[in-house]
């Protein structure tokens, strides 16, 4: 068994990166405020995905490199464009994982500990930590709280499912309203980064390459993905059971969401419960944080030096960079912690559809006559189609 985890490794990095934010966060929250309602939205947004997310892991398979070598070979303005992407939101993304994490921190911590201190202080941790042992720590760090974390979920939602009142629960379509802003907004950010933004396809590239092993890499990626969709299953289940039923909502500031967040896990185990379930929570964001804080400075320093055609490594230089850029949003910017988080998923909507075309014109040079791969084609134009008409609609949401 040890031997068997051992050989995972970017498939469960992808599964600490998706299962900070867009699952502890909005999948609980789809819950609380749309009981079950949004269940399908979840599952229809990992399965259209699947196609984009996974040439992270069939590039490097096939060409052993990353897959930022695939949009410099579409023409350099592809890969121009992904490196601008990157730098426009990654403060901003980061900003919103650090502020979640450091909410969870806090439950530990006495509270005249600002949140700001203490976003500063898990980001430049994080940042140390990386400088320090780079993918190595990373890839051994990440696998096992992955693991932790499924197992303590299952638990929880088993031991939340028995005391469940099934008759005493609305499983109606009468929450959600497709002519509400507010509720497609909502909605937006929930596919956002379910299971993760499509981004990820390119850090996942880059950690296969940086692992060099890719024997088993496309059996490892699945493990990793679709454990990401069972937790986003289990996590809206736990806020529609136990949140929804009661009539209570998620506070927008990031303390209170973290407190109510652990108390949400313990309400059917007991307060006895509440420091494994505090840590679980914390070791998953902190995995989260490591996790993004390392793929932004490895797409830039990579890309850089695709570009430039050096071999010199700038992963250290644009590390320092993003904890200062990141702190520098966070002093500047940070007021709510729901808004912050909404923002950044919101933007990883409106790009999907822009870096699904980029995969799809890889993917076609890539792919065989296979009936997965025929399946994966099938995805990839109802994806794009899908993607593309949900951001026209969601601008002229805007414009009336």
């Amino acid at each position: 068994m040890l031997n068997f985890i051992k050989k995972l490794g970017p498939g469960l990095l992808f599964a600490g990166a998706a299962i900070g934010v867009s699952h502890i966060v909005q999948s609980t929250r789809a819950g609380a405020l749309y009981s079950f309602e949004l269940l399908w939205i979840i599952l229809f947004a990992n399965i259209l995905k699947l196609p984009i997310l996974e040439l992270g892991v069939r590039y490097p398979m096939k060409k052993k490199k990353s897959l930022l070598y695939g949009y410099k070979d579409l023409s350099n303005y592809h890969l121009y464009f992904f490196i601008i992407l990157t730098i426009l939101t990654m403060f901003i993304i980061q900003a919103a994982i650090s502020v979640v994490t450091a909410g969870i921190v806090l439950i530990f911590f006495p509270k005249s500990i600002s949140i700001l201190v203490m976003s500063f202080i898990v980001l430049s941790l994080a940042g140390l930590l990386l400088y320090v042992g780079k993918y190595s720590f990373l890839d051994n760090f990440v696998k096992w709280i992955v693991i932790t974390l499924t197992l303590t979920c299952v638990i929880v939602f088993f031991l939340s499912f028995q005391s469940f009142e099934i008759e005493k629960s609305s499983f109606f379509f009468s929450e959600f309203n497709f002519e509400s802003h507010v509720d497609i907004l909502f909605m937006m950010a929930l596919i956002g980064w379910m299971p993760a933004p499509v981004e990820t396809s390119v850090w996942q590239s880059l950690w296969y390459e940086e692992k060099k092993d890719f024997q088993n890499s496309f059996f490892d990626f699945h493990i990793g993905y679709w454990t990401t969709t069972i937790l986003a299953i289990l996590f809206l289940s736990l806020g529609a059971m136990i949140m929804f039923s009661s009539g209570k909502i998620f506070s927008a500031k990031s303390v209170s969401f973290a407190s109510e967040l652990v108390q949400l896990f313990t309400f059917s185990i007991g307060d006895w419960a509440k420091p494994i379930i505090a840590f679980a929570c914390l070791a998953t964001m902190v995995s989260t944080t490591i996790t993004c804080l390392d793929a932004y400075p490895r797409v830039l320093a990579n890309s850089f030096k695709i570009l430039k055609k050096d071999s010199k490594d700038y992963y250290k230089e644009i590390l320092l960079l993003t904890v200062i850029g990141t702190s520098l949003v966070l002093f500047l910017f940070l007021r709510n912690m729901k808004q912050m988080v909404d923002f950044a998923t919101i933007i990883s909507f409106l790009v999907t559809p822009i870096i699904g075309y980029f995969n799809f014109k890889i993917f076609k040079t890539l792919r065989n006559k296979s009936l997965y791969d025929r399946i994966l084609y099938g995805l990839y134009i109802i994806s794009l189609g899908f993607f593309s008409c949900f951001t026209l609609y969601f601008l002229y949401l805007k414009t009336i």
